[in-house]
């Protein structure tokens, strides 16, 4: 929509993210302990991430938008995707390992931004041993806009 605001676009603006690579990471004892994930993203109007302090709705804990990185984990079982059971939580939650990113959005007045970000996650999540993994990946900007979704690559996972 265009507003009435000296012309300028007042489209709303969902940050994009792309994927860039995925690394386990060998504890050195025979067993992968985590895994990175490198991901570039951008949001025109720059409102990446939470301050501390944003514990009210829709930030707060238990809302919809606590965490504004959500990193969904799937493993393949008889030649399937699927999303495995949290072990600690029980046979109706998911295995989610989302996380909630500082504030990034840029001094001044171009609010526009662009960077990349490394998404470290634990190679055994709640004692869970996935062993062909891959995630799925979504970022939530303060104005609740989700970017795109990202499918990293498939890794096989050394366990103990």
């Amino acid at each position: 929509m265009l507003g009435c605001n000296g012309g300028k676009d007042t489209i709303p603006s969902p940050p994009t993210l792309v994927f860039n690579g995925i690394y386990p990471y060998n504890s050195g004892f025979g067993y992968d302990s985590f895994v990175e994930v490198d991901v570039s993203f951008s949001d025109a109007d720059g409102d990446i991430g939470l301050e501390d302090s944003d514990t009210l709705f829709p930030f707060g804990g238990g809302d919809p938008a606590f965490y504004n990185l959500l990193v969904y984990y799937q493993d393949k079982k008889n030649g399937q995707w699927r999303y495995p059971m949290n072990p600690l939580l029980g046979p109706n939650d998911t295995l989610v390992l989302h996380q909630r990113l500082k504030n990034l959005t840029p001094t001044g007045k171009n609010k526009s931004i662009e960077g990349d970000l490394t998404v470290v996650i634990p190679a055994r999540p709640y004692s869970y041993r996935g062993d062909s993994v891959r995630f799925e990946i979504q970022l939530i900007d303060r104005a609740l806009h989700r970017s795109n979704k990202i499918i990293t690559s498939a890794i096989l996972l050394q366990h103990p």
